[in-house]
């Protein structure tokens, strides 16, 4: 390219010269000037009533597993202390004082039943938990 330059008058020369000077950091071809060109941010439209309804509606999805599954935690939580309440009252059972001491402690201490009549006979429990 610099040959046929060279074959041009001078004024055309210099004014090629300075074409090239002020435009010599612009791509050659349409193609190399879309990719040298920055990326513009992309148009976003703003949403339509339908892409809400949508949003809306996998929210209220969420919510209502969310719901689920704290009513699940709950109901385990309520057999839980049913549970244990009836364990501690069978406990409590187990330990109050009967009203026949056997003859053996009233030789010993009168009146007062021993610590293990209290296990001679445990309570039969018909509840399930």
């Amino acid at each position: 390219m610099t040959n046929s330059l060279q074959n041009l008058p001078p004024e055309m020369q210099a004014r090629l010269q300075q074409i090239m000077a002020t435009h010599g950091n612009q791509p050659e071809s349409p193609h190399q000037a879309a990719i040298a060109q920055p990326q513009a941010a992309p148009i976003v439209k703003p949403p339509s009533l339908m892409d809400h309804v949508i949003q809306l509606r996998q929210e209220v999805a969420a919510m209502r597993h969310e719901v689920g599954a704290m009513t699940q935690q709950m109901q385990a939580n309520s057999q839980v202390v049913e549970a244990v309440g009836q364990a501690v009252g069978e406990v409590y059972q187990m330990f109050q004082q009967s009203t026949n001491p056997s003859p053996e402690y009233h030789q010993e201490v009168q009146g007062a039943p021993t610590y293990s009549q209290g296990f001679a006979q445990a309570p039969v429990s018909q509840d399930d938990y």
